[in-house]
């Protein structure tokens, strides 16, 4: 984890401090308190949603080609890595 710190002091990392922190931890997400509400269901199961979101994605694929948009294509500033990529 130093390794990792070390280089976000002076602003050299490229990951934030949370992503770092984070990631050898297990995360999800709950509904807990959307279930509580009163007369509060969800619409699709996990797996259901998971499949619309696909279908939807396939189904719209040619906009994002054409788009000019942000996407995980776009580098990123690498900062020491792509300091040690240059000196190594």
């Amino acid at each position: 984890m130093w390794a990792l710190r070390l280089p976000d002091r002076p602003g050299l990392s490229p990951l934030y401090p949370w992503a770092y922190e984070t990631a050898l931890r297990d995360s999800f997400v709950s509904i807990e308190k959307a279930q509580n509400a009163p007369g509060w269901q969800p619409r699709y199961s996990n797996r259901e949603a998971l499949i619309r979101n696909y279908d939807w994605y396939v189904a719209n694929l040619e906009r994002f080609a054409s788009s000019s948009g942000v996407t995980q294509r776009v580098p990123w500033k690498q900062g020491a890595p792509g300091l040690a990529k240059r000196l190594f």
